[in-house]
Parts: C-alpha cells; structure tokens; sequence
C-alpha cells in the first residue's frame, strides 16, 4: 500500500451502507473514500482525496467520477484480508493523523456492523482517536492510552461496552459513576448511563471499551 501523508490531523473516511445524517468536513480533512463510501460523499458534494478498496459495490457513475476528477485509486482484489474500512484506516495511521471520523456503515448486514465496531477497537489504531457517527448518535473506541473526553446534553444516554474484560473503568460526568471498576465481556453494567455534567470523561486502565452517544436524551 502507497504511504499517504496529507499532513492534515484529522482524517474523514466515508464507508458503506446507509448514511441518513449530513457529514461535517472541512477543508483542511483528508478525505478517503472505501469502496461505496464514495457514494455518499459525491451525493454530499465533498471532494476524495484518495479511493479505496475493492471497488466492488462502488457505482459505475461514481468510479468514473473519480477517474474524471484524478482522485488516486488504491484498487485491491476482492479475495483480500481485510475490509474497506480498514484498509482506510491503515492510511490514516501510517499517514499519521490523529483524529478519524467515520460516516456510513450505520445499516446492512449485522456481520458488518458488529465488525465494524470491533475493528474499530485494534491495537493497531491505539494512536488515533476514532468516532463513528451514525443515525442515533456516534460510537468511539475508548483504550488504555487515550480517554474518552466530551461534552453533551444532560439527559444524554450514555453506554459503556467492555470489548472483553476490561479493568479500572472510570467515569465522570455521568449520572451512575464508575470508580475503578471491572467489566466482564457480556455485561450490561455500562448500559443507559445519563450525562448530568459535562465534560465528560470516561477511561479504562486494562482493556478495551465501546462507548456509545445518542442523539436521544432521557425521556421525563
């Protein structure tokens, strides 16, 4: 794979599947476009700087575009190791971002969903700060090396997923605290926490967390 260095800290990187929300980019983002992900941002008039993937369920209006306009295209064979996505977040780290933004994904096939939230876990991005923004609020990968840190509205509902066991959970900010606390894998202990203050933070010692933010706040 071509080593890509925008030089640019934050990195947008449109995915597959639905996208039901307006994606927020600017110009000083890298924008890469896996497979279909670039769809949704040609539908959104934001400009790729880079395509990726097997290109097999891009549209054919939508790769001749990029022809058209000269993005570069990193094309790989179908019998491949890794998804879309992640091949697009290989060129994130190695281009040394340090903020990822995630937009699509957000419907389809669960085996899809379930892989692209855990995918979003791996050690390999432990240096990036991730958020996956979805139709009912944003998910983000929370790891031993970089807190969870984030502003909301009180009511907010919050839940915190251990991705296997997971040490030295703690909380503020949120209605029901964590101190120093162990989540099994399969616990919904984390589940419907509520913002009462912000900022919150959330962060493990051991392990890995999925956390998840809805649009939706609690209902009075």
């Amino acid at each position: 794979m071509e080593t890509v260095n925008p030089m640019k800290p934050r990195t947008v990187i449109f995915t597959g599947g639905s996208l039901t929300i307006t994606p927020v980019v600017s110009d000083n983002d890298y924008v890469i476009a896996a497979d279909s992900g670039y769809d949704h941002a040609r539908s959104h008039g934001i400009a790729v700087d880079l395509l990726i993937g097997d290109l097999d369920s891009i549209s054919p209006e939508s790769l001749e575009d990029a022809r058209q306009r000269g993005v570069p295209i990193e094309r790989f064979p179908q019998d491949k190791d890794a998804s879309d996505l992640e091949l697009a977040l290989r060129v994130a780290s190695s281009a040394e971002a340090t903020e990822v933004t995630v937009y699509g994904g957000e419907a389809g096939r669960i085996d899809h969903l379930i892989a692209i939230a855990l995918s979003l876990t791996a050690a390999e991005w432990r240096d990036l700060s991730i958020t996956w923004h979805t139709g009912t609020g944003s998910l983000h990968p929370v790891l031993d090396t970089k807190p969870l840190v984030f502003d909301a509205v009180p009511g907010t509902v919050v839940s915190i997923i251990p991705v296997g066991p997971a040490s030295g959970v703690t909380t503020t900010g949120l209605r029901w605290q964590l101190d120093d606390a162990q989540l099994v894998r399969g616990t919904t202990h984390g589940i419907s926490n509520i913002v009462d203050a912000t900022p919150c933070t959330i962060t493990v010692s051991d392990g890995a967390l999925l956390v998840t933010i809805g649009t939706q706040q609690e209902q009075s």
